[in-house]
C-alpha cells in the first residue's frame, strides 16, 4: 500500500475550513406536510415580506480565534439550501404542500467544522404554522466549504480479505491516533493496526469470526480504536489501509 500511494502521489491535505454540520442545523418540522414541502423545495416568501441583507460578520472558533466573513443575503442563503423546486410531494395536495416564509432575522448558530466547534452567522426564518425557526448558515460555501469525501489514488489494489475499513479519523494527539473501524455484527475480536514510515502512516483493522453456525444479522457497526505511534505524527499523512485515501481528523 505504501509503495502504491507514493507512486500515485501522497494525497495533499484538504485546504480551507470544512463544515461538518448541516447548513440547516437543528432543522425540524411540526407536520409531515411541512417536511415534504421543504424536501420538494416548495418554499415561498409571504407577500410583502422583505428578507434582509447580509453585510459582514465573523466566525468565532472554540479556541478563541476568529475570522471575518461576508454574510449571504437572506434570500440567497435560503435558496442555497432549498435547491431546485420539485413537484413531487408524495401524494400531498398542492395546496398543502407549501411552506410560507413570514420573516427573517440575522443571528448566530453553533456548528462543527474542520477547525473545531464554531459560532457562525446564520439566518433565522419564521414560517407559517411552524413552531420553531428554520436556521440557515449564512457564511458562503467558499468560506465554510461542504465536506468532500476523498477519492482513492489511482492504481490502488483492492484490499486483502479480513481488513477492516477506517470510517473516520477522529483525533490526533501527539503520537496517539483515534479512529473508527466499520465492521459487521459477526466480526469480533477487533484489532487495530498501524504501519509507520518516514512520510506516511497506514491504519486499519482486522477481526475474527463469532463462533457458532447461526446466520449473521446484516448490521453495520462502528467501533473506536486507538493506536500509538513510535513518535508524534507530525506532518506525515495518515492513509487508509483499504482505500489509500488520506484521512484527516473529524
Amino acid at each position: 500500500m505504501a509503495q502504491a500511494v507514493r507512486a500515485a502521489g501522497i494525497p495533499k491535505p484538504p485546504v480551507g475550513i470544512f463544515l461538518y454540520s448541516s447548513r440547516v442545523p437543528g432543522l425540524a418540522f411540526d407536520t409531515t406536510e411541512q417536511k415534504l414541502a421543504w424536501t420538494a423545495g416548495q418554499v415561498v416568501v409571504a407577500p410583502g415580506v422583505q428578507l434582509g441583507s447580509g453585510g459582514t460578520s465573523r466566525i468565532d472558533f472554540a479556541d478563541g480565534s476568529s475570522r471575518p466573513v461576508s454574510v449571504l443575503d437572506a434570500q440567497p442563503a435560503l435558496t442555497g439550501v432549498i435547491g431546485t423546486t420539485r413537484s413531487n410531494c408524495r401524494g400531498i395536495p398542492a395546496s398543502s404542500c407549501k411552506l410560507t416564509i413570514t420573516g427573517a432575522s440575522l443571528g448566530k448558530a453553533k456548528v462543527v467544522t474542520s477547525s473545531g466547534p464554531a459560532t457562525v452567522p446564520a439566518w433565522s426564518f419564521t414560517a407559517k404554522g411552524l413552531s420553531r425557526p428554520i436556521v440557515v448558515v449564512a457564511a458562503p460555501e467558499d468560506v465554510l466549504k461542504p465536506m468532500v469525501e476523498p477519492v482513492p489514488p489511482r492504481g490502488i489494489a483492492k484490499s486483502a480479505p479480513g481488513i477492516l475499513e477506517v470510517q473516520s479519523l477522529t483525533r490526533v494527539e501527539g503520537s496517539a491516533l483515534t479512529f473508527v473501524l466499520g465492521h459487521g455484527a459477526c466480526e469480533v475480536d477487533l484489532r487495530a493496526h498501524v504501519l509507520e514510515f518516514e512520510d506516511l502512516v497506514i491504519i486499519g483493522g482486522s477481526y475474527g469470526h463469532a463462533s457458532g453456525g447461526g446466520a449473521c444479522p446484516a448490521i453495520a457497526l462502528s467501533t473506536p480504536a486507538v493506536v500509538t505511534l513510535t513518535e508524534p505524527l507530525g506532518d506525515r499523512a495518515v492513509i487508509s489501509a483499504t482505500t489509500g485515501v488520506r484521512l484527516t481528523p473529524r
